[in-house]
């Protein structure tokens, strides 16, 4: 009584830790897409009373929306004017003439970075091609650099507008900007020397 706050009806926690399992499995298993099984289990939440439809609007983060927005916008420039293509091409000639090992640590790092400003599937579809081309310009096997660039681009933890999960978590769990860089950059950078170093057992 003269709460200020609306307190969570506890009444409907079991059927609410059954709705997130569903979501949960769902999109694990491929059953649903990410995204559909997101919206379902939202949908769901309201359509069962676990939340009403002011407490599901409250939840809505403000941030997440400018971030969404801006990112799209970002990732549609830099497609536009063929900024990353220039950025691929350009790393390409910056490294031509070394020897496997350092191109394809140079392709990773690159392809880890921009995975990170666009998407993954973006980066994937967009440096693909560029690594069939250094693959023939270097002699390297074709199959060696399409893994590097599949590789690099699932290092997409750096930032939340990485990838879908990441957004979807930043505003529940309360993360900043920067949280992801905190830990996602030296994860990604991890990965990175551990791939560079392991490259020559490929080649």
């Amino acid at each position: 009584d003269w709460a200020t706050q609306v307190l969570p009806d506890i009444r409907k926690s079991r059927l609410a830790r059954l709705i997130f399992l569903l979501t949960i499995l769902s999109a694990s298993f491929g059953v649903l897409p990410i995204l559909h099984a997101s919206l379902g289990g939202a949908l769901a939440m309201i359509l069962t009373r676990c939340v009403n439809i002011l407490q599901a609007a409250r939840a809505i983060d403000s941030r997440v929306l400018m971030l969404v927005g801006t990112a799209f916008a970002l990732g549609y420039a830099l497609e536009t004017t063929q900024g990353a293509h220039y950025v691929a091409t350009q790393m390409v000639a910056l490294v031509d003439g070394y020897n496997p090992q350092i191109i394809l640590g140079s392709l990773f790092l690159l392809v880890a970075i921009m995975t990170n400003i666009l998407s993954n599937s973006a980066t994937a579809i967009l440096f693909t091609p560029i690594a069939l081309n250094l693959a023939e310009q270097a002699s390297i096997d074709a199959e060696i650099t399409t893994l590097t660039v599949l590789f690099a681009a699932n290092c997409s933890f750096a930032t939340p507008i990485a990838y879908q999960t990441n957004l979807l978590v930043m505003g529940p769990g309360n993360y900043t900007f920067l949280d992801f860089c905190r830990f996602g950059i030296p994860l990604t950078l991890l990965l990175w020397v551990s791939y560079t170093l392991i490259i020559p057992f490929l080649l």
